[in-house]
């Protein structure tokens, strides 16, 4: 009925656009927490919860967020994303804490990743299009991708 007292451009103006923005970014940052040039992939008969959950990386907004306001209205979903594969109801109140508790048990094998999303997402973008299998798992075939692309300074 909006659109059609209104007009269709005014409704996705003030509809349209910000869905879609929210939804493109809600789709990048989860591929960023579930990929990386070096985060292999398993085959069902390999693959566990505990697996997937160690290979889960938490991204904090990093310089995008310099007072902690997007971390905090996104219910710290980026830096407490390995819990959450962990045990998925944890409420986002008690996830820095349970985040906190992996840190300590397991600081070897805990994937945290402070690149500025931006560049994050151009080394995943560069170095993530295909995989090989290499021993018994999957890695991404990124060995004709420029160096310099898959590390950032």
């Amino acid at each position: 009925f909006w659109a059609i007292c209104d007009g269709p451009a005014e409704m996705m103006a003030l509809y349209g656009g910000p869905l879609i923005v929210v939804n493109a970014w809600l789709v990048v940052y989860t591929w960023l927490q579930h990929t990386d040039t070096d985060v292999p992939h398993f085959t069902d008969d390999d693959h566990n919860f505990v697996k997937g959950a160690f290979h889960t990386i938490d991204r904090p907004y990093d310089k995008l967020d310099p007072w902690g306001v997007i971390d905090f209205l996104h219910h710290k979903i980026g830096t407490t994303h390995v819990a959450h594969h962990f045990d998925s109801t944890i409420p986002h109140y008690k996830a820095q804490v349970a985040t906190d508790a992996i840190i300590e048990a397991f600081p070897d094998i805990y994937l945290y990743d402070p690149t500025p999303i931006p560049e994050a997402l151009w080394r995943v973008c560069k170095g993530c299009a295909s995989v090989e299998k290499r021993g018994d798992y999957f890695v991404w075939n990124n060995k004709d991708v420029d160096e310099k692309l898959l590390k950032v300074e």
